[in-house]
């Protein structure tokens, strides 16, 4: 697809504000820093986002967490059945696996149409495009926030005390925030190309939850644990559930997911740079 990017010709006549004169501005990951830079924007696009969805709602956002609440609940006392775990051990782990599972898909579906939420100001003003992803991320993190404070009833109702481990949720969090950002990137760039591609991403996803151990642990494997292990979304899934019910998350965990955080962003920023002259265009 990168290639179909880079050989596709943009109209010499073309007279767009957007249009890119200088070579600083071609250099690789500039966009992806002047995006950073403009966080005030985003961040104020964002919350805006969250004000306008929640207007004139009695609870606002918080409608998330009592619906997470009631679905985590009602599938948690039927599956900790079906698995026949302890409702004590299962709540927990099911809680933070769709909430966390929630952020990442939400994430990802929403950054198809990151650039053309966005086309009246893209086609009006220069303003980085990853700020518009950098949007998506955020708004959706903010959503995250109001749904895992669920974790805190649930320590308090079966008497879980994380420790010192909790701690790790931070990089975790952090880590997870990183890959998303940078893969929304990608989704919203191809999107923008390829109107088939946000149905294939929703498709994937649809199907990767399934495969992801979020209502199922990966004891249930046996010997198969290389479905869990050769899972991405997995590995960050758990490096924010773990440290949340107390565990450490697995060194391959980290690996995988510190991985995807160096290799990811170069990628994005080749794509992005490749891309950024024809975004407009395919809006």
């Amino acid at each position: 697809m990168t290639d179909t990017i880079a050989d596709e010709q943009v109209p010499a006549a073309a007279t767009s504000p957007r249009r890119a004169t200088t070579s600083a501005s071609d250099a690789v990951g500039a966009d992806l820093l002047a995006g950073i830079a403009a966080w005030p924007l985003w961040a104020m696009l964002g919350w805006n986002d969250i004000r306008l969805r929640y207007r004139r709602s009695v609870l606002g956002p918080f409608w998330m967490t009592l619906s997470m609440a009631i679905f985590v609940v009602t599938l948690g006392f039927i599956y900790s059945r079906i698995f026949k775990m302890d409702i004590r051990t299962y709540l927990p782990f099911l809680a933070l696996g769709f909430i966390l599972w929630g952020f990442v898909s939400t994430t990802l579906n929403e950054s198809g149409g990151a650039f053309l939420e966005g086309d009246r100001i893209i086609k009006q003003i220069r303003v980085p495009f990853s700020a518009f992803v950098f949007r998506v991320v955020w708004r959706n993190f903010i959503v995250l926030l109001h749904t895992i404070v669920l974790i805190v009833p649930i320590w308090i109702i079966f008497g879980m005390t994380p420790g010192l481990n909790s701690l790790l949720v931070v990089p975790g969090v952090a880590l997870v925030y990183l890959n998303l950002a940078w893969a929304g990137i990608v989704v919203a760039i191809l999107s923008t190309r390829f109107r088939d591609i946000p149905l294939i991403v929703a498709t994937a996803l649809q199907v990767t939850m399934f495969a992801t151990p979020i209502m199922w642990p990966v004891s249930s494997l046996g010997d198969y644990t290389l479905i869990a292990d050769a899972n991405p979304f997995f590995h960050l899934i758990e490096l924010v559930r773990a440290p949340l019910l107390g565990n450490a998350p697995a060194p391959l965990s980290w690996t995988v997911a510190i991985g995807l955080a160096l290799v990811g962003p170069v990628f994005a920023a080749l794509l992005m740079r490749r891309a950024s002259r024809r975004i407009v265009y395919w809006l």
